[in-house]
């Protein structure tokens, strides 16, 4: 399944699709709130990750609201493929990893405990992997892909999301 422009910069794949509303589209205007209307916290929390990640600046909400999967961003739903359109391929969790064929390494879903702020970093820096080298072979298009967890809080902290953002500034520029 895909949901959002095909040349979008960013490919976000997860394993499962939301429900969707009768007649519903991506270009709507009300397109995530629908979908978040009929699918609940989990999936306003997956939107609201990607839009933390992807807005331009601190506004996520109205980014999430206005404009994400209108532009920038694709979702792909159990693609065994990377979009060769995306400059940016970000692959939550490992049933999405194993469907592309990227080996999953073992502490990408540890949920440590996390005591300090330096603790808290270094755990969020470890659930991060640039995997493009090994992607490559895919998709020789390719020119950013990451590993992460899955978009949910638990797995996902706002440490991770500014890693994510602060790894993707430094591979655009």
């Amino acid at each position: 399944m895909h949901i959002g422009p095909t040349a979008a910069t960013y490919a976000f794949y997860l394993p499962n699709p939301p429900l969707m509303p009768e007649d519903w589209h991506w270009e709507q205007d009300n397109a995530i709130a629908e979908l978040i209307a009929l699918n609940g916290n989990h999936w306003r929390k997956i939107f609201t990750i990607m839009a933390k990640i992807c807005a331009p600046s601190e506004d996520w909400r109205d980014y999430r609201d206005n404009l994400l999967l209108k532009q920038q961003q694709m979702l792909l739903i159990g693609a065994n493929a990377l979009s060769p359109h995306a400059n940016i391929h970000i692959v939550c969790g490992q049933a999405a990893a194993m469907a592309l064929g990227i080996a999953v390494d073992s502490h990408i879903a540890t949920d440590a405990l996390q005591t300090t702020k330096q603790q808290l970093m270094q755990d969020s820096q470890a659930k991060l992997q640039d995997v493009t080298a090994m992607m490559l072979s895919q998709s020789p298009l390719s020119s950013c892909v990451l590993l992460t967890p899955y978009l949910d809080y638990r797995q996902y902290s706002n440490a991770l999301i500014a890693l994510t953002r602060n790894h993707l500034k430094a591979k655009q520029s």
